[in-house]
């Protein structure tokens, strides 16, 4: 085997074993914290849907991240939910995973970053907005 060969056999089997090392789920962190930034108020939902994707990492055999298997499984949204405030007022409010507090394969609100929709425009971004209109949103941070 001439130096050539052994020269690009190690390169394929280097960019092979790149994926051990590549976390999809902080990738798509990471994405959500960027282009959450890129949103505001008064958009709508499908505009919310071009700037944040509809991505899933995790959970799959190709997801490798340091010699184990990635089990946790994230989408965009994580998850949505309908809620009415004290007055009265519908909203309805998309969860995307934007923080990691605690490596245990769960996805708590506190790892969440809700976007909230009310008569399906953006109203308001974050804990500090959803907490204000809805009490058992306003312990988290």
């Amino acid at each position: 085997m001439t130096l050539r060969h052994l020269l690009v056999c190690s390169v394929v089997l280097t960019a092979g074993c790149a994926n051990l090392f590549i976390d999809s789920v902080e990738r798509l962190r990471e994405d959500n914290k960027k282009n959450i930034a890129q949103l505001s108020v008064g958009m709508t939902r499908f505009d919310i849907e071009k700037v944040m994707g509809n991505g899933a990492a995790g959970g799959r055999l190709g997801d490798i991240v340091f010699g184990r298997l990635q089990h946790l499984r994230v989408s965009n949204p994580m998850r949505e939910e309908r809620i009415s405030g004290p007055d009265g007022a519908s909203y309805h409010v998309l969860f995307y995973y934007t923080d990691l507090r605690q490596r245990d394969d769960k996805v708590t609100d506190d790892e969440l970053t809700p976007v909230v929709l009310r008569d399906e425009k953006i109203a308001g971004i974050g804990y500090g907005y959803l907490g204000e209109r809805v009490p058992k949103y306003s312990g988290v941070r």
